[in-house]
């Protein structure tokens, strides 16, 4: 009898002790990231063949945003994204004239974020959102029927994976991937852009 009152308090305790370890999890958390954005450009569809003679799709990125965990396992965040500016040499198929083009994009994302704790320390995580994306385009050519500058703003669907190691009780070491699909897309698909970043950073619970 005493054997099965100590193994029922043993696990009683540990059931405690685990229910506070991820109790502690839940709550406000803020995210700062830094890494490397990658935007790629199709030109399959414009009017006059345009082809991409060179590009410099890779650029410095950052996120920055606020979270609430509702539980050990799902939690909701915002965050604003900057991707650089990326740019391309294009080449009219048809005329032959040349022009470079250049497309920043920055944006608010919107999202849940998945959590599976793996182990004591690491957490692999998933989002899936929207992202509210403001765009600035440059094309300058020597000339005047190809230079254009102009700016939109579009709504697109947004998703990634990551994983994030406990350095603190509340401070997290933090590898996330996320794909921005389309993140820019015109009416009649001639020069959409399609987006990824990679980064690292720390995310902080209060």
């Amino acid at each position: 009898m005493m054997k099965k009152v100590i193994a029922l308090s043993l696990f009683a305790g540990g059931s405690m002790l685990t229910f506070s370890a991820h109790a502690a999890d839940e709550g406000v958390y803020a995210r700062a990231a830094i890494g490397q954005s990658r935007t790629t450009l199709d030109t399959s569809n414009t009017m006059h063949a345009t082809f991409i003679t060179g590009e410099r799709t890779r650029q410095f990125g950052l996120e920055l945003g606020l979270g609430y965990r509702f539980n050990p396992y799902l939690g909701a965040e915002i965050s604003y994204v900057d991707f650089g500016t990326a740019s391309y040499d294009l080449t009219r198929g048809s005329t032959g004239e040349t022009s470079v083009m250049r497309v920043h994009n920055q944006g608010v994302v919107t999202a849940l974020r998945g959590f599976y704790p793996a182990t004591d320390r690491l957490t692999l995580t998933g989002r899936a959102g929207a992202i509210f994306v403001h765009t600035s385009l440059d094309r300058q050519s020597a000339s005047a029927d190809d230079a254009y500058t102009g700016k939109d703003q579009q709504l697109h669907a947004t998703y990634g994976l990551g994983i994030m190691y406990q350095l603190t009780e509340q401070l997290h070491l933090t590898a996330d991937l996320n794909w921005y699909p389309r993140i820019t897309k015109t009416n009649d698909n001639a020069t959409d852009t399609n987006a990824s970043m990679m980064t690292v950073g720390l995310q902080y619970r209060f």
